[in-house]
């Protein structure tokens, strides 16, 4: 009986490796280690490869061995296939192991990458603030300088404030010092005459200016007796026209008739005629009403043709302050002026016994 070969399998002895603390020396150590185990993994294999191929021909040639040493054979040859397969699954390992080092490896370039832009990045930032510094110490330099400028400009103010305050000090004491003038105004008074145009009528009373519309009475009057053939049985007549602008007009009327070879005349004479207030506070305050443009006084008075016509006013003693102040408004714009003081209480009435207006 021929005598078997009997194989023996040597596991490698360890070696005790030193692992530095940095990065790449722990790559470098780890790429070592699995070029090495590669190569011990690729041998072992080839041997195993061998020897697994020689003991399965051998196999095949001899008869099966029943004895107890065929029996320890048989159970080493399990236990080498066993480690044989153990060993391809250590290279698969290895293998896997290799590949995450290169994926770590990249991983780490892309890091070292990262962190070189990081640190252009935080160069750039810091000069950026260092420009930024630069720039808030010049504009708090310019800032110093024109809070200087100014400083000196306020106190450059004061000084001629206290020196115009002085001024208008010494102002005061000389006008006090100084005599009051009597200042006289020269108004020019037109020789008066009596009114024989057109007339335009206003109120002066309690401190208020209004338009009269004695005009308007006496065209209505005139129209309402143009055709008059009533009865005249009566010989007077006495009515009220209005009101027109809050004034209403009472009046008398005297009739009579005539007859000759073409009938019957008849006639209307006016004997008396007032205008009637409705109350105490028609129109304007006269300060108003001279002062603006748009007043209504001076609406009224765009009625009046200042070329032919001239304005009178009906004042009362409450009110003869404002007569200067009419005057200078009216000659201003060129008016003729009449003024017929009344005294408190009397009306403005009319009647053909009565005067007629002269210009002031």
């Amino acid at each position: 009986m021929k005598k078997r070969r009997r194989l023996t399998y040597r596991r490698p002895a360890r070696t005790q490796e030193r692992i530095d603390d940095g990065q790449d020396s722990f790559l470098d150590v780890v790429s070592n280690l699995v070029g090495i185990l590669i190569i011990l993994v690729m041998a072992a294999g080839a041997r195993v490869h061998n020897a697994v191929s020689e003991t399965v021909a051998r196999a095949e040639e001899e008869p099966v061995a029943t004895s107890v040493e065929d029996q320890e054979e048989q159970a080493r040859r399990t236990r080498y296939v066993a480690v044989v397969d153990a060993l391809a699954e250590s290279r698969k390992k290895l293998e896997k192991a290799r590949e995450e080092s290169e994926e770590y490896a990249e991983r780490k370039l892309a890091v070292e990458r990262q962190a070189d832009a990081a640190e252009r990045e935080y160069r750039d930032l810091l000069a950026a603030a260092a420009e930024i510094d630069a720039a808030l110490k010049a504009e708090a330099q310019t800032r110093a300088d024109s809070e200087q400028i100014a400083f000196g400009m306020k106190s450059e103010i004061f000084e001629k404030e206290k020196k115009l305050d002085d001024l208008r000090r010494q102002k005061d004491a000389l006008e006090a010092a100084k005599p009051k003038a009597t200042v006289l105004e020269n108004v020019p008074t037109p020789i008066s005459k009596r009114v024989d145009g057109r007339e335009g009528f206003f109120q002066i009373k309690n401190g208020r200016i209004a338009h009269v519309p004695l005009n308007e009475f006496q065209e209505r009057l005139r129209l309402s007796f143009k055709n008059f053939n009533a009865d005249v049985s009566k010989k007077t007549l006495e009515e009220n026209i209005g009101p027109v602008e809050k004034f209403k007009f009472h009046y008398i009327v005297d009739l009579d008739s005539s007859r000759d070879s073409e009938g019957i005349t008849y006639y209307a004479q006016l004997r008396y005629g007032e205008c009637v207030p409705l109350n105490d506070e028609i129109g304007e305050p006269v300060d108003v009403a001279l002062a603006s443009r748009n007043s209504e006084f001076r609406q009224k008075l765009l009625k009046y043709d200042r070329a032919d016509a001239t304005i009178t006013f009906f004042v009362y003693p409450d009110s003869f302050e404002y007569i200067r102040d009419v005057q200078k408004l009216l000659f201003s714009l060129q008016y003729q002026l009449a003024m017929r003081p009344l005294p408190e209480g009397a009306p403005i009435a009319v009647s053909p016994y009565g005067s007629k207006s002269a210009t002031y």
